[in-house]
């Protein structure tokens, strides 16, 4: 899921051990962990005992997902065991991920008192959140001084002189933030994302041509065009009355990211000569952005490190859509859709994002197991713009998905309607409309829908797969149908579902040592498939293997098998298969 509508940021950095550990994994309880020092005169009303039964509850809330809760156990720990600075670091980390700020501040600012223990790196969590609340005050040279403590080792190497370098620009030393992002046989991935970060800077400072410079390093030091970058040079060019430049920029995303619908608000400014604010407007933006391009790098590695960035860069910039999106998209991923839902309504009045957060809310709908809710979005969605046709696409596979078929050819043809013209980048629809026609026995369309997807992919795995199995089924183009499945196999090897469709061509075509031996393999991959394991059954049936073949049959029937199947391979189980 995360990959369906991702937020591609400033640079793919592989995420470095250390920097801000969030106490996710540790298991130190309360009565061993370190504590802070009584304050003088201070009296003690610790009970480690019960509070390590709320430390516990709390950590079996935290590995359930649930941080709400995990949050009141801490907190209950806390006043069993007053000053237990394990336990005080997880709350912090916990409160920041729910976007808690104001709530997290006076443990912050506890936690922030101690000297930095090189032990502890997530001690910088709370020097970080004291200096964002500097920043968001205007209080640049405070929050400078603040994050000069960071390590100079993991994370950090990338933190710190992001950090500062924006700290400084909030005290108009644009100089020193600039040279700062300066890399000199550094990776790759660094370059492009401090380079960008210089750019803005000297944007800020009014240097266009040092800006556009810095920009196109960074757009030209990456493989394929970066949703984050194109916007910011994009929103540049359309800035400095290059909108030919800008247009340009953004078709190459489009051919790169074919579906997208995040550059819509921009092209259609671009077509009615509108020109926009700046993407970063300030020093405190810039901070935003970069605690934003710190939640991408790290989001595969630590979702929850990843969301605390997020959660900070839109408390400096609360109408930062983006970092918002990417939050839901971190809930999303952890199957707190309502959660995700409540993060992307929050996005609904932002023109640039607004249509993506719907798809989005939708999706959460059909996780829920609400696909009625999820489709009255979509349908509304696909009313308020007429000549849009993604929402009814989406409709069409959540349709799909439950088993709706006729809705759902009614929903592609709908959307079929307003492509005044068919490109190669609606072949998935093409192969979502083709499986509801042949669902609905309505194999002619299913065939044309099939054939046109493959004019636009010749090579497209799932549609040659689809295609020659149904021919096999149909018994005709056996030859052309073995030819599609071969290349399939070539291109998914370890594809289960392709491989049994190349041992049942094989099995009609009269080979049944090469049908014998795909769909073993078959079974060795999609061990839990019904249909698979039902071919399995026939194929040593016909090689005069009967009893493993009733073996296979009832494990097929022991698999949720489709419904009209039960009668069929009940009937094997009790005559076998006719002699041909």
């Amino acid at each position: 899921m995360a990959l369906r509508y991702a937020i591609i940021v400033l640079a793919g950095l592989a995420a470095c051990a250390g920097g801000i550990a969030v106490a996710q994994n540790q298991s130190t309880p309360p009565a061993a962990a370190k504590k802070a020092p009584p304050k003088s005169g201070e009296q003690s009303t610790r009970d480690p005992q019960t509070g390590f039964g709320s430390y516990l509850a709390g950590r079996f809330a935290q590995m359930r997902g649930d941080s709400k809760q995990s949050i009141d156990f801490y907190r209950k720990a806390l006043k069993d065991d007053p000053g237990n600075l394990d336990v005080e670091r997880r709350l912090l980390a916990l409160l920041v991920s729910e976007g808690r700020i104001g709530e997290a501040l006076p443990t912050a600012k506890k936690l922030a008192e101690l000297p930095l223990d090189p032990d502890e790196d997530d001690g910088n969590l709370a020097q970080l959140v004291i200096a964002i609340t500097d920043v968001k005050a205007g209080r640049f040279a405070a929050a400078e001084t603040r994050l000069a403590g960071f390590p100079k080792s993991g994370l950090s190497t990338i933190e710190g002189p992001l950090f500062k370098a924006w700290t400084q620009a909030g005290q108009k030393k644009y100089d020193e933030a600039v040279k700062g992002l300066s890399i000199d046989g550094g990776s790759d991935g660094f370059a492009v994302l401090f380079g960008a970060h210089a750019a803005a800077i000297n944007e800020l400072a009014g240097r266009a041509e040092l800006a556009e410079k810095g920009y196109l390093q960074s757009v030209e030091g990456r493989q394929r065009s970066n949703l984050r970058l194109t916007q910011l040079l994009g929103n540049f060019y359309e800035r400095t009355n290059r909108a030919d430049q800008a247009r340009k920029l953004y078709d190459q995303y489009l051919l790169d990211n074919p579906g997208s619908t995040m550059l819509s608000v921009p092209i259609k400014r671009l077509e009615t000569k509108t020109v926009p604010k700046p993407e970063i407007a300030s020093a405190a933006d810039g901070l935003a952005e970069a605690l934003f391009s710190l939640a991408g790098s790290v989001q595969q590695q630590s979702g929850f490190q990843a969301v605390i960035f997020a959660r900070l860069a839109t408390y400096i910039r609360s109408d930062f859509s983006i970092a918002k999106l990417l939050i839901a998209e971190i809930l999303e991923g952890e199957k707190r859709y309502d959660d995700a839902i409540g993060v992307y309504r929050t996005v609904l009045s932002d023109p640039n994002y607004s249509w993506a957060a719907r798809l989005r809310i939708a999706d959460q709908f059909d996780a829920l197991e609400k696909p009625d809710d999820a489709i009255k979005e979509l349908r509304q969605m696909s009313a308020d713009e007429p000549k849009r046709y993604d929402a009814l696409v989406r409709m069409g596979d959540i349709l799909r998905r439950h088993k709706r078929f006729e809705e759902a050819t009614k929903a592609y043809n709908d959307a079929k309607a307003r492509i005044p013209s068919l490109g190669k980048e609606h072949w998935p629809m093409l192969y979502a409309s083709g499986i509801a026609n042949e669902r609905t026995k309505q194999w002619d369309k299913a065939e044309a829908d099939f054939l046109k997807a493959l004019e636009f992919d010749p090579e497209q795995p799932y549609v040659l797969n689809y295609l020659g199995y149904s021919w096999v089924e149909q018994g005709k183009n056996l030859d052309k149908a073995r030819g599609m499945i071969e290349l399939a196999v070539k291109k998914r090897p370890r594809d289960g579902y392709i491989i049994d469709s190349l041992g049942w061509v094989l099995y009609r075509l009269g080979d049944l040592d090469g049908a014998v031996r795909n769909l073993e393999r078959a079974v060795s991959l999609r061990p839990e498939d019904p249909t698979i394991n039902d071919h399995l059954g026939d194929i040593y049936w016909k090689v005069n293997r009967k009893d493993e073949a009733r073996f296979q049959w009832k494990r097929a029937l022991s698999l949720d098998p489709e419904k009209e199947e039960i009668p069929k391979i009940q009937k094997k189980l009790q005559d076998g298969l006719p002699e041909t």
